[in-house]
């Protein structure tokens, strides 16, 4: 397993930083190494030390990533058909936050059928940047509405605001 995780990690690095992607690199990391975990756990050897008759099981995964306009595409295909499931971790669970992480940090995420098995992928957003470096924000027009209707209106910049929540988090 952790082979698996450590090389997609690699892969993702290098990939990234040959598009120019550095900005995004952290959380394509993180969402790639969760991805890649899942795909494992499902269909995998997920002992440290596996016998050889244990290596015998091992099953192969894909890594694949796209590069879109405004968003990159994490891909990563296992042959276990059943798709994730979602779980409510408690605070003193150690596992169960895979997918929450990954619904966070992505734009979107799925699944699909492919090839006896399934594709379990996650949308980044890539935000261009300013000649500044930072990246920029869509002009929205005016609000000619009242505050109450304000309200209502999801956040100009909701990206920005999750990403602060899961930061906060963190803490």
């Amino acid at each position: 397993m952790l082979t698996a995780v450590n090389s997609s990690r690699v892969f993702t690095k290098i990939t990234l930083t040959k598009w120019g992607a550095g900005r995004v690199l952290d959380d394509a990391l993180l969402i790639v190494s969760e991805l890649v975990t899942n795909a494992v756990k499902a269909t995998g050897v997920t002992e440290p030390n596996p016998t050889w008759g244990e290596l015998s099981k091992l099953k192969l995964i894909n890594v694949r990533l796209v590069g879109l306009e405004s968003s990159i595409v994490i891909e990563v295909w296992d042959c276990e058909p059943k798709e994730p499931v979602p779980t409510e971790a408690t605070d003193d669970d150690e596992n169960g936050r895979g997918l929450t992480l990954i619904d966070a940090l992505s734009k979107r995420w799925g699944t699909y059928p492919s090839r006896g098995g399934k594709v379990v992928w996650a949308e980044l957003p890539v935000h261009p940047v300013t000649a500044k470096g930072l990246p920029r924000r869509r002009k929205s027009s005016p609000s000619t509405g009242t505050p109450a209707e304000a309200d209502e209106r999801p956040p100009p910049d909701a990206y920005l605001l999750r990403r602060l929540i899961v930061a906060l988090q963190r803490l």
